[in-house]
Formats: C-alpha cells, structure tokens, sequence
C-alpha cells in the first residue's frame, strides 16, 4: 500500500491502531468514496496539532471548543477582577489565555468560517471589553488579517518550511504598470482552492 511504503521510505513506524483517514473532496454527488484503507479507521473528523479538522472543512466543532475553553478562562479573569487586578494586569492575561487561544493556528481555519461562527467569536471579545478584562475590542476579521499579513511575510524566507508553496516569480521582459504581485497566481476554480491560506494571500497582496 501507498502510505506503508511512503513512512518506511520516510524512515516513520506507522502505527494503525492510533492512525486515521481522513477523506476530503469537493461536493459532487458523482464522487464516490475510494476503499477505506485495511486496519485504520476512517473518519469525519480529528484533531490535528489542536485543531479539530473536518472533512468538508467547516470549523464548527473547532470553534465550539475553543469558545467553551475561553468561557472557562473568563471567570477566572472575573475571579482576579474581583480580587482587585487592575485593568492592565487583567489586559495581559486576557492576552495569554484567551487571545492566544484564539489565534492559534488562525490562518489555517479562521477564513472558513460562517458567520454565524464569526459572530459567536466577536461575541465573547466584546464581552470581555465590556466585563474590563481588557483595554481593547478585538474583532475575529481584524486579528485573521493580522495574522494572515505575519505568517505569509514569514514565507518569503528561504529557511521557511513553506516557503517551497510559494508560486514561481513572473518573468516581465518590458516594463508594465504594477499589478501587485510579483508572483503568478495560480489557477483557482473552485472557492475552498482560493480561500486556503496561500493562495487567499496572494490574491489579496493584488489589491
């Protein structure tokens, strides 16, 4: 099988009792499944490096968890409120416990979101202004932007682990008006293709 072959020729044991498959496509009611692999469980959804992927990659599950474990870390911002925390010590532990969570791996998930799920998010930063855990309102569009702009700058290093998915440099012979980008942007025909973190990035640096 493929991927017994590929972790042997990556020098990698794999362990069929702790691995599973996950099948992504786009929807097509032609598609149909290929076989499950033999020995490992196929699956919906898991969670990968803390982020609860599914396979129509919609982040419901992802983010009911994440608000839930903030929710959690409100009270005890309350708890050290009522102690007498002042607004700016409050202001840094919002930061470590509640923002962190928040943007952790943001780039990968936070353009695939309803926005209904983007309303819940905003939701609870706006309460953690309004309860004065914090000297900011922090919007979810705002802190994805930011993060988008950080972690694709970071790629234009050669070092970079991902700087190998960025699209080849345009090759301009005659001097044209400035289109944006200096890279070809790659055919994109269907919305999940664009809205991936590359590829949203480049499009966006056109503009």
């Amino acid at each position: 099988m493929h991927h017994t072959s590929w972790t042997r020729l990556n020098k990698m044991q794999l362990n069929v009792k702790t691995t599973k498959e996950l099948v992504s496509h786009r929807p097509n009611p032609r598609f149909s499944l290929p076989d499950p692999l033999p020995h490992i469980e196929r699956v919906n959804g898991l969670k990968l490096l803390g982020v609860f992927l599914n396979a129509n990659f919609k982040f419901d599950e992802h983010v009911n968890k994440m608000l839930c474990l903030c929710s959690q870390r409100m009270y005890l911002l309350k708890q050290l409120k009522s102690q007498g925390l002042g607004i700016k010590q409050l202001h840094i532990v919002f930061t470590a416990l509640i923002v962190s969570r928040v943007l952790y791996a943001l780039p990968a998930w936070g353009d695939f979101l309803s926005s209904d799920l983007l309303n819940r998010i905003d939701s609870i930063l706006h309460k953690a202004y309004k309860f004065g855990y914090t000297t900011e309102v922090l919007k979810i569009t705002d802190m994805l932007q930011n993060a988008d702009k950080r972690s694709f700058s970071l790629m234009f290093r050669s070092s970079h682990c991902l700087h190998t998915l960025l699209p080849d440099l345009k090759v301009i012979d005659i001097v044209l008006r400035n289109s944006g980008t200096s890279f070809n942007l790659p055919h994109c025909s269907h919305k999940l293709y664009k809205q991936s973190f590359v590829n949203r990035c480049l499009f966006r640096d056109c503009y």
